[in-house]
């Protein structure tokens, strides 16, 4: 299969609307709602610098929907409110409404993402905890809402934030600053409002969240990222962030996307990540696969495949 050549018109779909309750998994005692903010589809050689010079595989399983369609790979934007019999913890926030960007999906969007709270049975009020797996744009912009004078508040009134030292440190020097070039100063907008109101905590990349959750440091595609681990009544997830965008990766671990802040050391802890759930009934949450993106991965004759957990 060639590269294929699609039209260059930025694509994307609202996925946050709807009515009744809103839809969910369990991980043993601990329930999983997706929040869902947008599809977006865009280019391959978009995200991945290795088709200047590779192709898709013919007839591999990502290059049919739902990975891909019409040329274009498909992402699925979303984020995950974890509901324990104690706490409610939402993990990552998203792009944001109203937040200035330097185009593209997330630039002054306006999506029912916090309406869905209400459809899971919680206000914005009863989240306790906000962890954020890393600090790209669209992990954090609903961390914040308009204060309606020109300024940013806690979005979660009672929440804590948290977010790995490294990850901050780094974000916040002179690198860091260099690359949000690309998209705007998001964490003027997302970030530091949080800090300012003494609600960000910086925490160490094997924090331990609750008795269920804990954090595991997977450094790479950014110097401080993380995923989650929620074990309870015998079952086990991992909550993978931007560790894959694509099923490519499954196929292809060593193709880290073009936004890798270390694309080395983000492809060695992909494929530890897979080689740790292969096979073994544990459940993978990405962030960006196809809706619902929670599934399983299973060894293959090249790499991994993955199959979708049912709605």
């Amino acid at each position: 299969m060639t590269n294929p050549q699609p039209d260059t018109t930025p694509r994307w779909q609202d996925t946050g609307g709807g009515d009744g309750p809103l839809w969910s998994f369990s991980v043993g005692d601990v329930e999983v709602f997706p929040i869902r903010e947008v599809d977006y589809f865009p280019l391959p050689t978009d995200f991945f610098p290795q088709l200047a010079t590779e192709s898709w595989t013919d007839g591999a399983f990502y290059t049919a929907e739902p990975w891909t369609r019409d040329g274009r790979i498909v992402l699925n934007q979303e984020a995950h409110l974890l509901k324990t019999r104690d706490r409610l913890i939402l993990v990552d926030a998203g792009g944001g409404n109203g937040k200035p960007r330097n185009g593209g999906v997330f630039d002054r969007a306006d999506r029912p993402f916090l309406e869905q709270f209400a459809r899971a049975g919680v206000s914005v009020d009863d989240i306790d905890t906000v962890v954020f797996t890393h600090l790209h744009v669209d992990h954090v912009g609903f961390a914040t809402s308009s204060d309606g004078a020109g300024g940013w508040v806690p979005t979660f009134p009672n929440a804590r934030y948290l977010v790995v030292r490294e990850e901050y440190d780094w974000w916040t020097g002179p690198e860091g600053a260099a690359a949000m070039a690309r998209t705007g100063d998001y964490l003027a907008d997302s970030i530091l409002p949080l800090r300012d109101a003494g609600v960000l905590d910086l925490i160490p990349a094997d924090h331990v969240i609750s008795p269920e959750i804990h954090l595991v440091p997977a450094f790479g595609h950014t110097p401080g990222n993380v995923y989650l681990v929620v074990e309870s009544a015998g079952r086990r997830a991992l909550f993978a962030g931007d560790m894959l965008h694509h099923g490519v990766q499954l196929e292809r671990p060593e193709w880290s996307i073009r936004y890798c802040v270390v694309p080395g050391d983000s492809a060695d802890q992909r494929r530890r990540l897979l080689e740790r759930v292969a096979d073994s009934g544990d459940l993978l949450v990405p962030t960006h696969f196809p809706f619902p993106a929670a599934g399983y991965v299973h060894r293959a004759e090249r790499g991994f495949t993955y199959t979708f957990i049912d709605l």
